[in-house]
C-alpha cells in the first residue's frame, strides 16, 4: 500500500502530538528529576526503549507497527488517508499547548473508528478511569499515614527505604495474576510469572543498595554496574526464555545507564531513588508506547516494510530528540505549574502503579483507549485518599480539581466527537460525493455529548461555585452511567 502526502503528513503530526505532546505524561517527571544530566543522556534511553519497543512488537507481529491495537478492522477499517484526517493531530498540538489534558487516542483514533470501534475505545477508557481511581484511592488510603508520612518526614537523601522494590514486585505480581482474569476469564498466568516479577523488585532493591554503597568510586561503580547488569539480565531471561539477543542487549544497556547515573549523581542514599524511577520510567515509557503507537501508526499500512519501519523510527526519534533538547517545551513548562507531585519519591511511585495499570489493560484486550484517562483516574484517587486522611487537606478542593480535569477531559472528547462525524461529511459534501446518514442512536449520542458542554463550560467558568460542581458532576457520572447501560449502536 503506497503511502500518500497526506497520510506522511498525518503521520508527522501525530507523531510530534504523541511524542511532544502526550508523552509528558509519562517523561515530564523524568526529565524534571534529572535536570543535571546533559540531556542527550536522558533522549538516549528513551530512544533505546522506544526502539526496542517497537522493534519487538513489529516482530512479534508479524509487521504490524500498532502493537495490533488495530487490527480489528471491523473497528477499524484500513482508509484512504485524505486531508481531513490530518486536522485531528493538528487540533491536538494547538489544544494541549493550553494545558487541557486531551486523549490522544480519541482526538486521532475516532476519526478513523466505526460507531463499534469508538464504543469499545470509550467504554475501556471509562473502566480504566474507575479501576484507576479506586486502586489510586486505596493505595493512598494506607500509603499516606506510612509510606508518604515518611517521604514528607525525609529528605530522599537522608534515609532509603530498603526493600521497597521487593514490596512493589510482590504487589505488581499478585496484581498481575490474580485481576486479569477476573476481567477476562480466558487470559491467565501461571504462578512462576508473578514470582518473576516479584525477584525482579528483589534485584532492584539489590542494585539499589549496591549503588549506594559503592557508587562514590568511578572503578567500584564499573563492577557494581557489571554485577548489577547481570542480576538483571538473570531476571530477564525468566521472563522472555528464548529471546537471548534481546536480553544480552538490555543487560548492556542497565550496565550503562547505571554507570551514567552512578558518576553523574550526588552520592549518597539518593542514588537509590534514581536508579528507581530510572527502571520505573523505562517500565512506563514502554508499557505506554505499547498503548499509543495506535496513535501514531493509524496513517500508515497496518503492515510495515524493514525500510518503512525503520524510516518512520527514524523520525520519531528525531522529534523525541527535540523534545529532550528543548527539555519538553512550553507543555513541560505547563506541567511545571500544574503539578502537585514534585518529590521524586512520590513521582516513581505514581509512575510504578499507573504503568501497572496500562500493563494490566494492554493484556486484557487488544482495543485501544485514553491513557490519560486513566492517569486522571489515578491522580483524583490519590487526591481523595489524602483528603479522606489528612486533615490539611481540603475535599472541596480535591473534588474542584478532579472535576475540572475530567471537564477539560469530557471537551477534549465532544470535540473528537464532533471532528470524526462532521469532517468526512465536510469532504464528502465539498467533492459532490453522497453522505451517509448518521444512525439515530449515535445522533441522539452526539446531542448529549453536545448538550453536556454547556453546563461543563460553565463550570470551568465557575469553578469556585459548590452548586456548579454538584450539577457537572452529576451530569457526568450520569451520562458514564447510561453509556454503560445503552451505548451507541
Amino acid at each position: 500500500m503506497e503511502i500518500g502526502l497526506f497520510a506522511a503528513i498525518g503521520f508527522l503530526f501525530a507523531a510530534y502530538a504523541v511524542v511532544g505532546n502526550d508523552a509528558l505524561q509519562t517523561l515530564g517527571t523524568f526529565i524534571n528529576s534529572n535536570a543535571r544530566l546533559h540531556w542527550f543522556w536522558l533522549f538516549l534511553f528513551a530512544g533505546f526503549i522506544l526502539v526496542a519497543t517497537f522493534t519487538y512488537g513489529w516482530i512479534i507481529n508479524d509487521g504490524d507497527p500498532s502493537w495490533g491495537r488495530l487490527s480489528n478492522t471491523e473497528k477499524y477499517p484500513v482508509v484512504d488517508i485524505q486531508w481531513y484526517h490530518t486536522l485531528p493531530p493538528l487540533a491536538l498540538l494547538v489544544i494541549t499547548r493550553f494545558g487541557v489534558p486531551v486523549s490522544t487516542s480519541f482526538m486521532v483514533l475516532t476519526v478513523f473508528a466505526t460507531v463499534g470501534g469508538l464504543t469499545s475505545m470509550l467504554m475501556k477508557s471509562l473502566i480504566g478511569y474507575l479501576l484507576a481511581f479506586v486502586v489510586g484511592l486505596l493505595v493512598y488510603l494506607v500509603t499516606s499515614r506510612t509510606l508518604e508520612k515518611f517521604f514528607r518526614e525525609h529528605e530522599p537523601g537522608a534515609k532509603a527505604p530498603w526493600g521497597l522494590a521487593s514490596i512493589m514486585g510482590a504487589l505488581i505480581g499478585a496484581f498481575i495474576y490474580l485481576v486479569p482474569p477476573l476481567i477476562n476469564p480466558e487470559i491467565s498466568y501461571l504462578p512462576e510469572t508473578a514470582f518473576t516479577i516479584f525477584l525482579f523488585g528483589v534485584v532492584l532493591d539489590i542494585v539499589a543498595s549496591v549503588a549506594v554503597l559503592t557508587f562514590d568510586n568511578p572503578v567500584r561503580a564499573i563492577a557494581a554496574s557489571i554485577l548489577s547488569a547481570a542480576l538483571i539480565g538473570f531476571v530477564f531471561r525468566q521472563l522472555m526464555p528464548g529471546q537471548t539477543v534481546a536480553v544480552g542487549i538490555m543487560s548492556v544497556l542497565a550496565a550503562v545507564v547505571l554507570y551514567l547515573v552512578a558518576t553523574r549523581v550526588n552520592s549518597g542514599r539518593i542514588v537509590y531513588w534514581i536508579i528507581l524511577q530510572w527502571v520505573t520510567t523505562g517500565y512506563l515509557w514502554g508499557v505506554w508506547l505499547i498503548q499509543d503507537f495506535a496513535n501514531i501508526f493509524v496513517f500508515l499500512p497496518r503492515e510495515l516494510s524493514v525500510f518503512e519501519s525503520f524510516a518512520a523510527m527514524f523520525s520519531i526519534i528525531v522529534l523525541l530528540g527535540y523534545t529532550f533538547w528543548n527539555r519538553g517545551g512550553p507543555v513541560q513548562r505547563i506541567l511545571q505549574a500544574k503539578t502537585a507531585v514534585t518529590d521524586i519519591r512520590s513521582a516513581t511511585v505514581i509512575d510504578f502503579i499507573y504503568a501497572s495499570l496500562l500493563f494490566l489493560f494492554k493484556e486484557v484486550s487488544d482495543i485501544p483507549m485514553s491513557t490519560t484517562f486513566v492517569f486522571l483516574g489515578l491522580i483524583a484517587g490519590r487526591e481523595y485518599g489524602f483528603t479522606l486522611l489528612d486533615k490539611s487537606m481540603d475535599l472541596f478542593k480535591a473534588c474542584r480539581l478532579s472535576l475540572s480535569d475530567a471537564s477539560k477531559a469530557f471537551i477534549g472528547l465532544a470535540i473528537s466527537i464532533n471532528m470524526a462525524v462532521f469532517l468526512p461529511r465536510l469532504a464528502a459534501g465539498l467533492s459532490g460525493v453522497e453522505v451517509e446518514p448518521v444512525g439515530q442512536s449515535y445522533l441522539v449520542f452526539i446531542a448529549l455529548v453536545n448538550l453536556l458542554l454547556v453546563p461543563v463550560g460553565w463550570y470551568l467558568m465557575k469553578q469556585a461555585s459548590k452548586p456548579g460542581m454538584a450539577v457537572t458532576g452529576g451530569l457526568l457520572a450520569m451520562a458514564a452511567a447510561a453509556f454503560f447501560i445503552m451505548p451507541p449502536g
